[in-house]
Formats: structure tokens, sequence, C-alpha cells
């Protein structure tokens, strides 16, 4: 049996590679779904982070990801232009694995 930790659901495929990649590097699974294609990035993410164990939801669409903790209603806790997908993608990787995030 396997747990979902961080889960993603994705209105739009273009950001799907560069998410998946983005974790690979950084060694923490995720798993990637088709969204609804109307829904906002918000939605999605909070959505995802119901399903996911570490309560880690990303939701996105054509050109807007965001991270959303599953006990934390406010705003997204990141965002990122989804051209920026792979970026993103380690970032929200390294607060799933409780690393320190990486600033430029």
């Amino acid at each position: 049996m396997t747990v979902d930790l961080v889960v993603a659901s994705l209105a739009d495929p273009a950001p799907k590679a560069a998410l998946a990649a983005g974790f690979e590097e950084e060694g923490v699974p995720i798993v990637l779904e088709d969204g609804q294609k109307d829904r906002e990035p918000e939605a999605l993410a909070r959505q995802a982070a119901k399903r996911a164990a570490l309560g880690l939801g990303i939701g996105g669409d054509a050109t807007r990801l965001v991270l959303v903790l599953a006990a934390a209603p406010g705003k997204p806790y990141l965002e990122a232009p989804a051209a920026d997908a792979r970026e993103f993608a380690q970032g929200a990787a390294r607060v799933a694995a409780r690393r320190p995030l990486r600033y430029r």
C-alpha cells in the first residue's frame, strides 16, 4: 500500500513534467492528478491537500501554481508562475521534507 504524501491537482497539464522533476530532484514522492478545468488553483490545492497524508496540496493551471496546507485556511503557503514549475516544485518538496527553502 502506498501513501500519497503530497497531491497535485492540475487544471492544465503543461507544468506536470516540471513538477514531477522538481519533486524527484528533492527525493519526495508526489501524486499528479488532472483537475477540473474550470477550478481556480487554490480550490484545486485545497481539495488535493485533504487527500494528502502530509496535508500539502498543490493546485495549478496554465499560468499559476500554489501550495496550501490543509490546516491553514488562509493564503497559499507558496505561489509561483507556472513557467517556474520546477523551481516551485523543489521548494514545495523541501517544505514536505521539512528542509529549509533555498533563496536566490
